[in-house]
């Protein structure tokens, strides 16, 4: 079956930041995929899809200096995978 993906997607494993809506406070989540358009997480309760989002990756740069970007998205799907959740994230299109 020929994949529908529009861009090509990177399986790794990471830690991010997870903004939920309007709220104040981050959850953290498990990045297992990302691509150009979004990225796969494992998160602790489940979202609804449609919900605005905000996702912050941490990383480091070639210098070794910590570096932080702030991706906004909303859930895409969002379905039970054993203990945990995993969801998609459909980042927002920018400038």
């Amino acid at each position: 079956m020929k994949s529908r993906r529009k861009n090509r997607r990177l399986t790794i494993m990471g830690i991010a930041s997870l903004r939920i809506g309007n709220e104040k406070k981050s959850v953290e989540v498990y990045i297992a995929n990302i691509s150009k358009g979004g990225t796969g997480i494992y998160i602790h309760k489940p979202i609804k899809v449609g919900t605005d989002v905000h996702i912050t990756f941490t990383h480091r740069d070639i210098e070794g200096g910590r570096r932080f970007e702030d991706q906004p998205g909303a859930i895409a799907w969002c379905a039970r995978c054993g203990s945990v959740y995993a969801a998609g994230v459909r980042f927002h299109a920018t400038p």
